[in-house]
Formats: C-alpha cells, sequence, structure tokens
C-alpha cells in the first residue's frame, strides 16, 4: 500500500494521464486497436509518430484500464477504452475539450482561488463563452461535449417527470434539443419551445439533437428574456453562471409563466461531505474556466428564493442528474 507521499505525488500526476489521453484520442489509437492486438511499432508506424513515446504513453494508460500490454510492446484495447473509438460518439469529445483551451486556463486555478473570478477571462482576454462565439470549431467541440456528458440523462429526465398538467414547455438554452426531443416523443400533447442563442438553435433545426416536432425555435438571449409557456426546463445551465447570473435567469423564466407553471432546474447535485463524486472535481473546473459553480441542494433553494420562486421537490432519476422542481411565489401574484 502506498504510503502518503506516495499518494499525493499519485494525485500530482493526475494531469498526465488526462493529457496522455488526448493524445491517444487525437492519434486515433483506439480505432487502431479495434480489430485486435498490435504492437506499438505498427501503431505508431499507422499514427506517424515515434515508437518509442507511444509506446510511454500506452505504457501510463494501460494500468489505468484504457489498454492492456498482453505481451511485451503488444496492446490490446480494454472495455473502458473502447469508449475512445471515433464510432462511439461521447468521452472522447469531453477529454478533448477538457484538455485544450479549458486545461491552459485551469493552470491559473490560484488565480481563481485568490479573486474567486475565472482564471479562463485572464488568459484568453474574454469570458469562455465569448471566447467560444469566436471559434466555432472548438464551439462545436463544445457542444459535443455537452452532449457526451448527458447520454442517458435526457431520457432519465423525460421519464422521471409528469409533464401531463402542462401544454408548452420550453427549453431554456437547449441546445441540439436532445432533452426537448426526449420530452415531446413522451408527451404527444405538449408542443415545444427551443430558445437558445442562435447557433444553438441553428443546430437544432438541422435535427442534431434528434425530432422535434410541434415546436418553435426561437433565439435570444435568456438574461434579458425568454418565450412564454407553462413548464421551463434548464439544464445544466444554471452551473455555468455565478449566482448573480443564475438568479437572473431564473427570475426571466418566473417573469414569463404563469401563476401555475414550473421551473425545473436539471443538475447534478454536489452531495455533503467527504463522499467522492465527479461533480466534485467539475465544480472546481467551473470555478476556472466559467465563473460558475455545481451546488447543493440548499444552495439552489435559496437561488430560487432570491428568483421569486418557491422550491417544491427533488425528483431523482435513474441517470447522475436531478430534477429541482420549483414555482412561482405565491406573493407575487398576491396571494399569500
Amino acid at each position: 500500500m502506498a504510503n502518503p507521499s506516495q499518494q499525493i505525488i499519485r494525485l500530482g500526476l493526475g494531469f498526465a494521464v488526462s493529457q496522455a489521453l488526448r493524445v491517444v484520442i487525437e492519434l486515433g489509437i483506439p480505432d487502431l486497436l479495434i480489430d485486435g492486438e498490435q504492437s506499438v511499432e505498427k501503431l505508431a508506424a499507422a499514427a506517424m509518430v515515434d515508437a518509442g513515446a507511444l509506446y510511454r504513453v500506452m505504457r501510463l494508460l494501460a494500468p489505468e484500464g484504457v489498454f492492456t500490454e498482453v505481451l511485451p510492446r503488444t496492446f490490446a484495447l480494454t472495455e473502458m477504452g473502447a469508449a475512445l473509438r471515433s464510432d462511439r460518439p461521447g468521452p472522447q469529445d469531453f477529454v478533448r475539450m477538457i484538455n485544450t483551451e479549458a486545461y491552459i486556463a485551469f493552470e491559473q486555478l490560484l488565480h481563481s482561488v485568490r479573486t474567486g473570478k475565472p482564471a479562463f477571462d485572464k488568459v484568453f482576454g474574454s469570458p469562455r463563452f465569448d471566447w467560444l462565439s469566436d471559434h466555432p470549431e472548438q464551439a462545436a467541440l463544445f457542444q459535443r461535449a455537452m452532449v457526451a456528458l448527458s447520454q442517458g440523462s435526457n431520457e432519465a429526465v423525460a421519464d422521471a417527470y409528469d409533464f401531463a398538467p402542462y401544454t408548452r414547455v420550453v427549453d431554456v438554452g437547449g441546445g441540439h434539443g436532445q432533452l426537448l426531443s426526449a420530452i415531446l416523443a413522451r408527451n404527444p400533447h405538449l408542443s415545444g419551445v427551443l430558445f437558445d442563442l442562435p447557433s444553438g438553435v441553428a443546430a437544432a433545426r438541422q435535427g442534431a439533437g434528434g425530432d422535434l416536432p410541434r415546436t418553435d425555435f426561437i433565439a435570444g438571449n435568456f438574461f434579458e428574456s425568454v418565450p412564454i409557456g407553462d413548464v421551463y426546463v434548464i439544464k445544466k445551465v444554471i452551473h455555468d453562471w455565478n449566482d448573480q447570473n443564475a438568479e437572473l435567469i431564473l427570475r426571466r423564466c418566473r417573469e414569463a409563466m404563469p401563476a401555475n407553471g414550473k421551473v425545473l432546474v436539471l443538475e447534478t447535485l454536489v452531495p455533503a461531505g467527504d463522499e467522492p463524486s465527479q461533480i466534485k472535481g467539475i465544480d472546481v473546473i467551473m470555478l476556472a474556466v466559467t465563473g460558475g459553480l455545481e451546488r447543493t441542494e440548499t444552495q439552489y433553494a435559496e437561488l430560487f428564493k432570491a428568483a421569486g420562486l418557491r422550491f417544491e421537490r427533488v425528483i431523482g432519476t435513474r441517470g447522475p442528474i436531478s430534477i429541482l422542481e420549483a414555482s412561482p411565489a405565491l406573493e407575487i401574484y398576491g396571494i399569500m
């Protein structure tokens, strides 16, 4: 068993594993191993890289479960490593995204801890989402990475919530429209609104996230206003923003909805205590990259109250995401 010093050193070397994953993805190594084991010399020749250097990278990833060294300098793909194949869109997009500009910004995490502000702005000269609007290739990668993180979550949300009482669902910041597509497929009585920036609306119109019948596509800025509906779904949007901006988004929804409307915030809650959780790592990345944060149930309750909403309940799903349901505070409508 490793002693405390060795354990700390292993944690400190985490960046090496992360970048090694990016390298094998960029070189297409998982694809080269689809048909079975190969020597590192053959892999290097196909990828046009140095065999000795590639071996060292793959040797690092083998104990992590990505590859297995079946013979000296000969590797096979594991079940986990197969998730990085290009014909299985998903984790590879997230790894590539998190190890490019976000990785560079994260080197300045200390700046974020000292100031409470995102290091990304300091390193790149503009906020993350403004920067993405000026870099369409990276923005497309970001969208694919978000789709990867959502695998299974959209269906889990659509199955877990009863949309029967409502007629018009507004997907705020809906991106490609995967969530809205899943909801509409299960609720033929609903009409939908896909509301996002022009780039997101364009992708949804092209069917990037699935079939969207009975849907209006509306481009706009959710800090200014949102379309009228009676149930609002906001998935993995609130966590991108600090409390002031998150409250403003929720307030815009409250202003647009009727007294019997609902807001459904779809996020992964931060567990209490020392329980290991992926979301705690993502939370620190949010600190450095967007200035947003992952929140506990209590923090969401406080956010709803500040926005003039009454926190109703948390609904669990079969996926790693929760539904936080809120309605307009009664005093807003003169009802006590």
